[in-house]
C-alpha cells in the first residue's frame, strides 16, 4: 500500500523497491520447498484418516521394517501430494468437498488434485487487479476516487474504503509491482493453506492494512502491498509451526525478517510509502494465520508404515473439540 499519488507528481522509485522487496520471499520459499522435496500437506486435520494406499501417494512399508522418523514421514506426506493422481485429505479450511463420517465423529474432505493446484485464486486476484485498473485508466480516475482510502470520507461513513484501496494502483508500475509480488508469494500460500484459508488471510490482512492505515497515516493511499505483506506474515508464521517437521525454519524465518526489516527501512528513508499500512497487513496476516492454521502436528503411524497428522489450529476449539488430539 502506498500514499496516493498527487497529480503529475510522479510514483518514487523506492515507493516501487518497497513493495518489489516483498516477492523476493516467494522464491525463497519456493526454491526451499522443492529443496526438500515438500509441498503443501494437504491430509486430513481430523482424527478420522482412510487407509487407501493412494492417499498420501507413499508407498507402503514391509509389516516389520523400521518407521520412518517423524520428519521423514512428514516430508514424504508432503511429496506424495504432488505426485499422487488420486484424492487427498483435505482440512477443514482447505477446500470444498464432500463429507464423510457418522454423527459424533470427525468429518473428512476429499479434493481432486486439479483443484489443489494452488493458483486459482491467487489468478482471480491478478485479474482483479488489472481489471479494476483498467476500470481506473476508462473512468479517468473516478473509480480511484471513489474507491481509495481516504481518511475524511472514511470519517464520513464510507467504510467501503476499507477494502476497496487495496485492489486500485497509482500507476502501470505500482500495479505490476504488486502483481509481481502477489503471483511470486499467493501460489504457495494457497497451496500450503488452502483456498478458503487463503482468501480469509488476504481479506483480512487488506482490512487489518487499511484500519491501521487509517489510524496512523492521513494521507490517501492505494495498492494490494498491505494484503501481500499479510501473506508474508501467513509464511512466517507457517514456517515458524511446522519448523521442526521440514527443517530449514530458522534459514526461512531470517529470510522473512530481512524482507520485512528491508520494506520498513525503505519506509522510514522514503516519503509517499504507507509504512502503516504493510506493518497493520503483516501483523493481520499472522494473527489470522495463527488462529485459522494449517498447524500440522503428528499423530501416529498406521500399519501400513504411513504418518497421520492432525490440523491444531485454535480454530478448531471453537467448534469442536473431538476433532482435536490432545
Amino acid at each position: 500500500m502506498k500514499a496516493f499519488p498527487r497529480v503529475h507528481i510522479p510514483i518514487p522509485v523506492a515507493d516501487l523497491l518497497t513493495t518489489s522487496a516483498s516477492l523476493r520471499l516467494g522464491h525463497l520459499i519456493h526454491r526451499h520447498l522443492r529443496h526438500n522435496r515438500i509441498g503443501p500437506l494437504l491430509c486430513s486435520s481430523f482424527q478420522e484418516f482412510c487407509n487407501s494406499k493412494h492417499r498420501f501417494g507413499i508407498k507402503n512399508l514391509s509389516h516389520g521394517s523400521t518407521l520412518m522418523s517423524k520428519r521423514e514421514m512428514f516430508l514424504k506426506a508432503f511429496l506424495g501430494v504432488f505426485s499422487t493422481t488420486h484424492k487427498s485429505c483435505l482440512c477443514f479450511f482447505g477446500g470444498s468437498g464432500s463429507e464423510t463420517g457418522g454423527e459424533g465423529k470427525p468429518k473428512t474432505k476429499f479434493v481432486s488434485r486439479n483443484s489443489l493446484s494452488g493458483r486459482f485464486w491467487t489468478n482471480i486476484l491478478l485479474a482483479i487487479n488489472v481489471l479494476v485498473f483498467s476500470a481506473q485508466i476508462a473512468t479517468s480516475g473516478k473509480l480511484t476516487l471513489w474507491g481509495a482510502k481516504i481518511n475524511s470520507l472514511i470519517d464520513q461513513g464510507q467504510l467501503w474504503r476499507l477494502l476497496t484501496s487495496s485492489f486500485l494502483h497509482g500507476n502501470i508500475g505500482h500495479l505490476l509491482v504488486n502483481c509481481y509480488s502477489l503471483n511470486s508469494i499467493g501460489p504457495d500460500v494457497e497451496k500450503f493453506s488452502g483456498p478458503r484459508r487463503f482468501l480469509a488471510v488476504y481479506i483480512t490482512s487488506i482490512i487489518a492494512s487499511s484500519t491501521m492505515s487509517y489510524c496512523f497515516c492521513k494521507s490517501p493511499s492505494v495498492g494490494a502491498s498491505g494484503a501481500i505483506f499479510g501473506l508474508v506474515g501467513a509464511t512466517a508464521v507457517f514456517v515458524w509451526r511446522h519448523r521442526n517437521l521440514t527443517g530449514g525454519g530458522a534459514e526461512n524465518l531470517r529470510h522473512i525478517a530481512n524482507v520485512v526489516l528491508l520494506n520498513m527501512l525503505v519506509g522510514v528513508l522514503f516519503k509517499g510509502i504507507d509504512n502503516w499500512g504493510h506493518f497493520g497487513g503483516l501483523i493481520g496476516g499472522a494473527a489470522l494465520s495463527w488462529f485459522v492454521g494449517p498447524a500440522w502436528t503428528y499423530h501416529s503411524t498406521t500399519m501400513y508404515g504411513k504418518a497421520i497428522y492432525i490440523d491444531k489450529a485454535p480454530i478448531f476449539y471453537l467448534f469442536d473439540r473431538k476433532r482435536i488430539v490432545p
